[in-house]
């Protein structure tokens, strides 16, 4: 008999619908299942490997079998027929899965699957915060919504096809007593490149970012930043906090305002608060007020740094323009 995938991992058999919709449900999240026709008979197993951020599971019912788990959530879910068909719905999106032509079900859509007697499924569950986390690095910024795979993949060409390659042979690898992915070092490896992978290989609402991030950032969304600057100029602003308003990439955002601006964000905002000082200061009454509380109030704490800058703008030192008025007064 055929050794079937992950056999030694196995969780359970069971012939017991709810206890069979219980125990799945464990491992990934609460769901509607049922086994479909007259005299149906469940006949269901479940392997399982655990990793960090990953789970790699075998799933069978030995029937047809529709499952609605609904918005998955929490988790990432890459959905392989490794024997029979599967066909998956989630939101708008339908396909049927075979060999040739998988699914990647996102946790904010919903999904139902409908299973064939002789299905297989190798269900690889993803948690949601690894690939955000492994995206945010990829595009240097923050997300600004949840990230959206398209459903259907050929894993026959292109870099589908060698992502999906690498991941078959890791989960083969897992069925020996002695492999290097049992080791934390190569299990973080492995679950790394297969997000990384995944992120590359797959069309998704980000897969424009990271392709482009020579692609012009719209005025509009250079303003954003700018708006930001100009009107919270004693915020603790970073590219990344600016990039993520903006819904741009950090690399992007920077690029845009020294070809637009012929600043970076960072000497914008400089610029931005010695005004705002210098402006203060020429109204401040002399004998009431400090440079340093101004500075201060305005973000511009390394002191003896911002005399010197805001000399080499104004010509003339912080203390001078508040005595100037001062003066001013006097007459």
């Amino acid at each position: 008999m055929t050794s079937l995938p992950l056999e030694k991992y196995k969780l359970f058999e069971s012939r017991d619908l709810d206890e069979t919709r219980d125990l799945v449900g464990k491992i990934f999240c609460p769901h509607k299942m049922d086994v479909v026709g007259r005299q149906a008979e469940l006949d269901a197993r479940m392997h399982c490997h655990r990793m960090h951020n990953m789970a790699i599971t075998y799933v069978s019912y030995g029937w047809d079998a529709r499952v609605n788990p609904g918005e998955l959530g929490s988790f990432f879910a890459i959905l392989i027929p490794d024997a029979g068909r599967g066909q998956y719905l989630s939101g708008f999106e339908h396909v049927q899965a075979d060999a040739h032509r998988i699914a990647i079900a996102s946790p904010t859509s919903s999904l139902q699957m409908r299973l064939s007697k002789d299905c297989g499924n190798l269900v690889i569950r993803i948690e949601r915060a690894a690939v955000e986390a492994r995206l945010s690095e990829m595009i240097d910024g923050a997300l600004r919504e949840p990230i959206r795979f398209q459903l259907g993949m050929d894993v026959t060409k292109g870099l589908a096809r060698s992502w999906f390659a690498g991941l078959r042979q890791g989960i083969a690898e897992m069925d020996f007593d002695e492999t290097l992915l049992t080791h934390p070092l190569t299990m973080e490896q492995f679950e790394q490149s297969t997000i990384t992978g995944l992120l590359l290989a797959q069309p998704h609402n980000y897969s424009a970012m990271l392709e482009g991030d020579d692609r012009p950032v719209p005025s509009r969304l250079l303003g954003i930043a700018v708006d930001l600057l100009e009107g919270h100029p004693e915020w603790s602003h970073t590219p990344a906090t600016l990039a993520r308003e903006a819904g741009v990439s950090v690399r992007a955002l920077q690029k845009a305002f020294r070809e637009q601006l012929d600043s970076s964000p960072s000497e914008y905002l400089r610029g931005v608060r010695l005004q705002r000082v210098h402006d203060e200061l020429s109204t401040a009454q002399y004998d009431t007020t400090t440079v340093g509380e101004i500075a201060s109030k305005w973000g511009m704490a390394h002191h003896g740094r911002f005399a010197a800058v805001y000399r080499d703008r104004f010509g003339e030192s912080p203390r001078q323009t508040l005595s100037r008025q001062h003066a001013r007064k006097g007459q």
